[in-house]
């Protein structure tokens, strides 16, 4: 399968993420290298110029470029997307787990109020509900229409943000994309330990996978705990350090430079700070 990401240097899992691709056959294609970095819709575009010299029914795979790692073979993840029989799946993420008042604050500045006519699996603050733009799998022309759709957003709200615009459209679509929240193809991690900086171990208490050996690809994986499900991509979204993860699947731990940090900081927690302080003046003078 084709697998696609934005990169514009080396930083953070990006070695490992073209390590693991290659070790599990996948055909990894980078966009943006060595290009100056414009943004997160800036993804977008070059998704949308790569897709359209693709065959509309190609099924390929966007993932973010410096948080995450491949951990099972390619024909496993292409018998697992037909097998849903949807033209676009995107990975459910969830985030502030059991701490539903800052999920609804986060909700209101990404943009995100999920909708509560259609069912897509359990909705409660600790599921897999909300759609991520680090992981997601589609065919080609679908997803070439998709990422379209989403820069129309982006050219009436310049928000420069791919997981924003992402969200308003889910929220006002929410039937044309489909989600993976049961972890069978993408885990998207949360911290099991640390502040803003937090690290993942299968090891903590509170932690939502486990590590184990798969005797049928030979090699180390993970497994949620709640489905029982073994994912092939893992995701450290929120600049999430998977350091003690990666440990234990004895793959090698990329170093992680203050360039990758501030690059993280700069242009989407600063961002939604923003935002958070727009709606709140927004709310005092309804009032």
């Amino acid at each position: 399968m084709k697998l696609f990401t934005v990169a514009t240097k080396e930083e953070g899992c990006f070695d490992l993420l073209k390590h693991t691709a290659n070790r599990w056959g996948y055909d990894l294609h980078v966009l943006g290298w060595q290009q100056t970095w414009k943004g997160f819709s800036w993804k977008l575009d070059l998704y949308i110029e790569a897709f359209k010299n693709l065959p509309s029914d190609e099924p390929v795979i966007c993932v973010d470029g410096y948080d995450v790692v491949v951990i099972a073979p390619a024909n496993e993840m292409y018998k697992k997307f037909k097998s849903f029989n949807r033209q676009i799946i995107f990975s459910g993420q969830r985030y502030f787990p059991n701490q539903r008042w800052i999920q609804k604050l986060a909700d209101q500045v990404m943009s995100f109020d999920l909708p509560k006519n259609i069912d897509k699996g359990p909705h409660n603050s600790d599921s897999y509900s909300r759609p991520c733009m680090g992981l997601l799998v589609g065919y080609a022309g679908e997803l070439l229409k998709l990422f379209q759709n989403l820069m129309v957003i982006e050219r009436q709200r310049s928000l420069n943000d791919d997981q924003t615009l992402l969200n308003i459209y889910y929220s006002n679509f929410p039937n044309s994309i489909n989600l993976d929240y049961k972890c069978l193809m993408f885990q998207n991690l949360w911290r099991t330990r640390g502040g803003v900086y937090g690290k993942v171990s299968s090891k903590d208490k509170n932690a939502e996978i486990e590590v184990f050996y798969d005797k049928t690809i030979e090699s180390i994986r993970v497994r949620n705990k709640q489905f029982n499900t073994d994912a092939c991509f893992i995701h450290g979204p929120f600049n999430l350090d998977m350091e003690l993860l990666l440990k234990e699947l004895n793959l090698s731990s990329p170093k992680r430079n203050f360039k990758k940090s501030w690059h993280y900081w700069r242009y989407s927690i600063i961002h939604h700070i923003k935002r958070a302080i727009r709606l709140y003046i927004s709310f005092l003078k309804s009032y």
